[in-house]
C-alpha cells in the first residue's frame, strides 16, 4: 500500500520486552529486537476506500539505552506511537506504558510499501513513523445566538 494519511486501528498489540529466537518457515532462525507486536487496519484512507478494512502487521520496535535496558525512546516509531497515544508530552511525565492501551487505539499515519533491504523487492506495507500523529479533535464550533424572529418582518408575505 502507498496511502499519503491514513486512519490506522490497531488489534492485538503484544509487547515483547526482551529478545527471542525465531524459526522463520524456510528453516532459518533469527534474533527479533524486543518490540510492541500488531495487527494494524486501515479504517479510512481518505480516498476512495480501496484500502479500508485491510489489515497487516507492524512491529514498533524498542530500543537500548545507555544502561543496555530496552525502552521506549524518544525519536522511534514507538516513540512516535506512544506520544500519539499519551500525549506529546509522554516523554516528560510519569505516564505508563502498557501495551492493553493500544487495543484498538486509532491514529493517522503514512502507509507506504516496506522492502527488503537487500533485493528491493516490495514484501508487505510499513507506517512512516515520522508522520505518526493522534487524530486531530475537531474544533468546537461557536453557536451563534439565533436573532430573535419578528413577525412583524413577514406580514408583507403574499400567500
Amino acid at each position: 500500500m502507498d496511502i499519503g494519511v491514513a486512519q490506522i486501528k490497531i488489534h492485538n498489540p503484544e509487547l515483547q520486552e526482551e529478545p527471542r529466537e525465531i524459526d522463520t518457515n524456510d528453516g532459518r532462525t533469527f534474533t527479533a529486537e524486543p518490540n510492541l507486536n500488531t495487527e494494524l487496519e486501515v479504517v479510512d484512507d481518505f480516498g476512495d476506500g480501496a484500502y479500508d478494512g485491510v489489515k497487516f502487521y507492524e512491529r514498533f520496535k524498542l530500543k537500548q539505552d545507555d544502561d543496555g535496558d530496552w525502552t521506549v525512546r524518544d525519536g522511534t516509531k514507538l516513540g512516535a506511537l506512544a506520544k500519539a497515544r499519551y500525549g506529546q508530552d509522554f516523554f516528560n511525565s510519569d505516564i505508563e506504558f502498557h501495551e492493553e492501551d493500544f487495543e484498538g487505539f486509532v491514529f493517522q499515519a503514512k502507509i507506504q510499501p516496506k522492502k527488503n533491504l537487500g533485493t528491493g523487492q516490495i514484501t508487505g506495507s510499513t507506517v512512516n513513523w515520522e508522520t505518526i500523529m493522534a487524530i486531530p479533535k475537531p474544533k468546537k464550533k461557536s453557536v451563534e445566538p439565533e436573532t430573535p424572529v419578528n413577525e412583524e418582518d413577514f406580514v408583507d408575505i403574499p400567500f
